[in-house]
């Protein structure tokens, strides 16, 4: 549009969580570039690339689709010669608060915490903040069995104050008595 802001060259927010340094390009489009498996914007560790796992009796190490590191045994995790558990494979840590469980580059089988909206490595865990959906609370977080309450607003707009109703308080008239 001309006379707009998106000017080539210029931030913008192409809405990809896996990209940073968004600018609008020589089309006008927003895009950004792609964060490797390293956590750099732009960078060459992508999935599919090489990398070293660390592990000398592994070869062929390259970047999965989680960006594990990981290369291939002359035997699997299981032991099996050749075999399909490889890291970076899906595998069954048998913990039930775990979930996207996988072989890592030292064969053990780990999973990521289910976190409290059911996401397996999510951030919804217990301490965060969170909505209980009540307008007459403040400052809700997850609390035990990733209930998610909050402190009540009490008659001055207080978080977890106690000028809650009924309780005594003064109106400010002499003519009245017992105020509540």
């Amino acid at each position: 549009m001309p006379g707009g802001t998106a000017i080539v060259g210029t931030a913008c927010d192409d809405g990809n969580a896996n990209t940073a340094n968004d600018v609008y390009d020589a089309n006008c489009v927003c895009a950004g570039e792609l964060i490797d498996c390293l956590g750099v914007p732009g960078g060459t560790a992508l999935q599919g690339t090489s990398c070293d796992d660390g592990n000398a009796n592994s070869s062929n190490d390259v970047y999965g689709a989680n960006c594990v590191c990981a290369g291939t045994l002359a035997n699997d995790c299981l032991g099996v010669p050749g075999g399909p558990a490889q890291p970076g494979t899906p595998c069954n840590d048998n913990n039930p608060n775990t979930g996207d469980d996988a072989y890592q580059a030292n064969c053990t089988c780990v999973g990521q915490l289910i976190d409290c909206a059911g996401v397996p490595g999510g951030a919804a865990l217990l301490g965060t903040s969170c909505d209980d959906g009540n307008a007459l609370t403040g400052d809700d977080i997850y609390g035990p069995n990733c209930v998610c309450l909050g402190q009540v607003i009490d008659c001055l707009g207080v978080v977890g104050g106690t000028d809650l109703p009924g309780a005594p308080c003064n109106d400010g008239l002499n003519i009245t008595g017992n105020d509540a």
